[in-house]
């Protein structure tokens, strides 16, 4: 009879074993899904403080005599340079940046053609 108490702790011990693994497992994954979020979270964030500054710097840099080109140069300097002011890495957001700048400059190039149309007619 005593080997039945042997195998009932055994079995006991095993369970414990189990289900704390189980329950490490489910917290490793609980965490990684955590930090995944938080880092999208992150960039999203990031990316709305690069529009903010773009959008300031394409309106300062509309009041300039440059041309297009070098009005959208200015425009990615004033980012960058807000971003290491920040302390933000702007390098994974360039491309990003450089098409957002060319859609809104297209955006309101062509509701000034449309403004234009309006008050013409």
């Amino acid at each position: 009879m005593e080997w039945i108490t042997t195998v009932n702790g055994l079995i006991a011990l095993i369970s414990g074993l189990v289900g704390l693994i189980m329950t490490g497992v489910g917290a490793f994954f609980t965490i990684k899904a955590w930090i995944k979020t938080m880092k999208e979270k992150s960039s999203k964030d990031i990316w709305a403080m690069i529009m903010n500054v773009a959008d300031a710097a394409m309106k300062e840099a509309e009041k300039s005599a440059l041309d297009g080109a070098g009005k959208k140069e200015m425009v990615i300097n004033a980012v960058k340079a807000s971003c290491v002011t920040a302390g933000i890495e702007i390098d994974e957001f360039i491309d990003q940046l450089s098409a957002y700048i060319d859609q809104t400059i297209s955006f309101v190039n062509d509701m000034k053609k449309d403004t234009k149309k309006v008050t013409k007619k």
